[in-house]
């Protein structure tokens, strides 16, 4: 993970964060600080086409538990995995080079879950052919061909609108995001404005914000069967009205630090 910036007002070469893109100027997932708000760049897939709202990630998983046709030796930063029928981002087993950066592949060593490494780079790959990926460090223990690797890609390609609770919500988007210009920054941690439901901030104790199917934000709770604690933790809340009432209150989101 990169990350850019510091300072608080700090122009960031190339895209700054209230700017989108056509093409891509940071690796998906770089990491920007200003002040005590962070910032991940992402891809949007689905037009961003209303404020204070998050996006949630598209991907899953793009290769499950695939055969290592050439073993690689400690001390490689290269393995090597076959391309199944249904894998790749469309489950078309079609994986373009580069797909994959930023994402990340776990080692399953002797059966059990081994070394988890961040993906660098990939080759491209066709079902039942032979994929390279460039990992971010060298092996600490050897690549048989008889271990096997899980693969996702970067999970910051992102969708707006409804997840259908199936997703995990990566950030939210500092601006509207057409899809003729898709690169863009969401904010994952710090004050930030997110749609809330009438409950969230709206007495004493009801701080705890977590993501509705829609990216909007809501009160947990343990005995509400649509906000409960089984969802994803979006932030708290950070400051009421000044008559004690919710006020649309701004959260302190903690997404990803």
């Amino acid at each position: 993970m990169r990350t850019a910036g510091a300072i608080l007002g700090a122009v960031i070469a190339n895209q700054d964060i209230y700017e989108v893109s056509a093409t891509k100027k940071h690796r998906l997932g770089t990491r920007l600080v200003r002040g005590d708000k962070v910032y991940k760049y992402a891809q949007a897939v689905t037009a961003v086409t209303t404020y204070g709202m998050g996006s949630w990630s598209t991907y899953h998983q793009d290769i499950m538990y695939a055969a290592v046709p050439t073993a690689t030796p400690i001390g490689s930063n290269k393995i090597h995995v076959t391309v199944g029928a249904s894998d790749g981002i469309a489950n078309d087993g079609v994986i373009a080079v580069h797909a994959l950066e930023g994402g990340s592949v776990v080692m399953m060593v002797a059966g059990a879950a081994g070394p988890t490494f961040s993906i660098l780079d990939n080759t491209a790959a066709i079902s039942g052919t032979d994929m390279t990926i460039t990992i971010d460090g060298e092996l600490p223990v050897a690549c048989s061909t008889s271990e096997k690797l899980e693969v996702m890609g970067s999970p910051y390609r992102v969708s707006y609108g409804n997840s259908g609770d199936l997703r995990p919500f990566m950030g939210v988007p500092t601006r509207l995001v057409p899809l003729a210009t898709p690169y863009h920054w969401l904010q994952s941690s710090g004050p930030c404005w997110v749609t809330p439901h009438s409950t969230l901030g709206a007495a004493a104790g009801a701080n705890h914000a977590v993501f509705r199917g829609d990216g909007s934000v809501a009160l947990c709770t343990y005995n509400d069967t649509l906000f409960d604690a089984r969802h994803q933790t979006a932030g708290y809340v950070l400051t009421y009205a000044q008559a004690g009432t919710q006020g649309a209150p701004f959260i302190f989101l903690t997404i990803a630090s």
